[in-house]
């Protein structure tokens, strides 16, 4: 498994992100959810199959795009055009993006995806793109006007999600700008400009805007270092979701929460099974393996699939594969900060263009 040494020399300073499965996990590549739907459209006759993505904390889309992309099997939406749309043809910038999604590739589609109907397709798939940060959901909005995107299933809200309803201040910075969040409201240093955003609970906002009763074939929350309200916040949402991907942190509400807690909740109650998410096939899994420098806080990310759903037969197989395949990698696969390699090393770039 993951080792413990730099977890417990730097528990105390975890913005440094000096910890195994902080390293690990930083820009994961799920390999195992895009094999799926690569099968899955290769092998499908039935173009009326649904599907409902879910972006807690949007950001600047990228992975939202390719995420609807991949579920609806539309070559129309492409990761290419957002990009120049977010940026008006390239006469702004955006937030600098820590894993660098806009230039690393999108979902593949080859020639039978291309050759199927788009608007059957798109019809009945859909995306939510939920972003607080009032500029960039004006971004975001737009860009989706632009393409008619919000015709063929993306659909931006302006929001925060979190346990309960009501509003909550939240900064007006840069669009697209990461690592910025609720908790900078509360600190005067920061000197931020902060405006009232309407907040939902997830389950309040599914029963809301999301119009059919069907799974949530994939969720995705990173609210910088709150993700945990949004899980406590969807009781009736999570029996719903078939994959499921969150941050957990060191600071936010993250900051007096266990792991462990949320780990065997999600577990008990809904049937998942959670890993360490991360790149060239590595994966480690959590549930009924856990180690107890685990809940020490250091950002990293988390992937869950529902066992208990029969169509993510293939998906928790996969993973779990994947999972034993890394333990015999053996333990020197992910041992300190200078062997992180893969995506994370990739993203090493300024300001999207």
């Amino acid at each position: 498994q993951l080792p413990p040494h730099d977890c417990k020399t730097n528990k105390r300073q975890p913005w440094t992100q000096q910890c195994s499965f902080s390293y690990a996990t930083q820009c994961p590549d799920a390999t195992w959810i895009e094999d799926f739907y690569r099968k899955k459209h290769k092998t499908k006759s039935n173009q009326n199959e649904t599907f409902t993505g879910m972006f807690v904390g949007c950001n600047k889309g990228m992975d939202a795009v390719n995420t609807l992309r991949m579920g609806s099997g539309n070559p129309s939406i492409n990761k290419d055009e957002w990009k120049i749309a977010m940026t008006r043809g390239g006469k702004e910038t955006l937030g600098r993006s820590v894993c660098n999604q806009a230039n690393l590739p999108q979902f593949e589609l080859h020639d039978h995806n291309v050759q199927r109907n788009n608007k059957t397709s798109t019809s009945l798939s859909q995306v939510h793109c939920i972003e607080p940060m009032p500029s960039t959901y004006q971004a975001l909005s737009q860009s989706a006007k632009q393409l008619q995107w919000d015709a063929q299933g993306l659909i931006v809200t302006h929001a925060a999600i979190s346990k309960s309803n009501g509003t909550i201040p939240f900064p007006s910075g840069k669009a697209g700008r990461e690592n910025m969040g609720i908790a900078n409201c509360g600190r005067e240093a920061d000197g931020v400009n902060c405006v009232n955003v309407d907040m939902f609970s997830l389950d309040t906002y599914v029963q809301n805007f999301v119009h059919h009763d069907g799974p949530i074939d994939f969720l995705s929350i990173d609210v910088e270092g709150f993700d945990v309200d949004v899980i406590l916040g969807g009781p009736s949402t999570l029996k719903r979701v078939h994959y499921l991907e969150f941050e957990y942190n060191w600071m936010g509400s993250w900051k007096n929460k266990k792991l462990s807690k949320t780990i065997r909740l999600l577990d008990e109650t809904y049937n998942f099974t959670c890993y360490w998410p991360g790149y060239d096939g590595n994966i480690w899994r959590i549930t009924d393996c856990w180690m107890d420098y685990y809940d020490l806080h250091f950002w990293s990310n988390v992937a869950c699939v529902n066992r208990g759903v029969e169509q993510m037969k293939d998906v928790a197989e996969d993973m779990e594969r994947l999972f034993l395949e890394t333990l015999e990698k053996g333990s020197g696969l992910v041992m300190d900060v200078d062997h992180r390699g893969g995506n994370f090393q990739r993203a090493k770039t300024g300001d999207l263009q």
